[in-house]
């Protein structure tokens, strides 16, 4: 399957411009609104479940079943190519999110008292100064595009559960609304992305002629 840099170009100036709607509009007054005392069971709750999007979960389940159909079932071409995938898209996702978090130096918002979301250190790699992007929601869709490409049928569970575990992440005060959205897109296009890529490098080595 290809994807055209078209479509990927104009998703993500629609998502980066939401994004920055958002962070003028909505960012500060939803950090605030999740910081009500009566909402701490919702908090708890949020804390609970908000590291299913850590990357190495994913990162292990597409080695194990890369090999899997590797080696124990070699005849799972498809399954094979999946993981392979899998893999190639969260690295390269998680690159490109890397790379934005170094650049902008956003403040998490649990850092700063009334929750400004316009504090910005760039160009640093303390961990309080990488709020945007989300890298948990990266990862989380991410996961639920390759998903949907495998199984079409489910595509809009899988987003939706994609956005309701990354949106714990603004619940609990690490990111902002603006964070979660980039992250979201991030994972969409850097997964098509990655696939594009992978398509392409099979293309030209199945080109190279053999020397014998």
């Amino acid at each position: 399957m290809t994807y055209s840099k078209r479509k990927i170009m104009t998703v993500s100036i629609f998502a980066f411009s939401l994004a920055i709607l958002v962070a003028f509009t909505l960012d500060q007054n939803l950090s605030l609104f999740f910081k009500r005392p009566e909402l701490e069971g919702i908090w708890l709750k949020a804390r609970a479940v908000t590291n299913v999007g850590l990357s190495e979960h994913y990162f292990l389940i597409a080695i194990l079943l890369y090999f899997f159909a590797r080696w124990i079932r070699p005849n799972s071409l498809r399954l094979r190519e999946w993981s392979r995938n899998l893999f190639f898209a969260l690295l390269t996702s998680g690159i490109f999110v890397h790379i934005l978090k170094f650049c902008f130096g956003r403040q998490r918002p649990h850092k700063s008292p009334d929750f400004n979301p316009f504090v910005f250190h760039p160009f640093t790699f303390h961990w309080d100064f990488h709020s945007f992007v989300s890298g948990h929601t990266q990862v989380l869709f991410t996961v639920a595009t390759m998903l949907s490409l495998a199984l079409p049928k489910g595509k809009w569970l899988f987003f939706i559960l994609a956005a309701f575990f990354a949106f714990t992440r603004v619940i609990i005060h690490d990111h902002f609304l603006s964070d979660v959205i980039a992250g979201a897109v991030v994972g969409y296009t850097g997964t098509l992305t990655a696939i594009c890529w992978t398509e392409l490098w099979q293309s030209r080595r199945a080109n190279v002629p053999k020397i014998s």
